[in-house]
């Protein structure tokens, strides 16, 4: 299973949710995960704010750099994990192809309910930041452990290519 996480920029929600469910799937075998933004600016760094959030939880964040969502990330996707309600709607309006894998990430939090946004905290208070930072959390731990119970443990950590994978060096997005 491919699983792309998209947000606006890709430097704060669709970053973070990359990471944390790498790091919760571990050796999980068949599930490769990557992030875009709808309008990111390619080659933007991470924002400080989350990359000191998933080093606190000694989660490694080098390596990424905002990248905008393209129609090979579309077609890679068996997934699609957006932050708001309106990230759906011009996903899907701008690739129809994407319909039947859009969901809220934030309905992971609510049991499978439709699910509330997740806050852009993106040059916002502390609190913003807390606030994003445990709704990813939460939501992505209800995600992972959804894959866990439909997927078997791998002995080692080997995952499908991810869209554009050489191309930007790292694969991750």
């Amino acid at each position: 299973m491919n699983i792309l996480f998209i947000c606006t920029a890709n430097v704060s929600r669709s970053f973070l949710a990359e990471k944390l469910l790498s790091n919760e799937l571990g050796s999980l075998k068949g599930v490769s995960v990557s992030s875009a933004g709808l309008y990111a600016f390619p080659g933007s760094p991470p924002d400080p704010m989350i990359v000191a959030y998933l080093q606190e939880k000694g989660i490694p964040a080098e390596g990424h750099s905002a990248r905008q969502v393209r129609i090979q990330d579309i077609q890679w996707a068996d997934m699609i994990l957006v932050m708001q309600k309106d990230h759906a709607a011009d996903l899907e309006k701008t690739w129809p192809e994407s319909r039947g894998k859009v969901k809220l990430l934030g309905s992971y939090i609510s049991g499978g309910l439709e699910g509330d946004d997740i806050v852009d905290p993106y040059g916002k208070s502390p609190y913003h930041y807390r606030l994003a930072q445990s709704q990813v959390t939460l939501a992505v731990k209800a995600l992972a452990k959804s894959l866990a119970q439909d997927r078997p443990i791998a002995s080692d950590s080997r995952r499908g290519n991810q869209p554009g994978q050489g191309e930007r060096g790292t694969g991750s997005g």
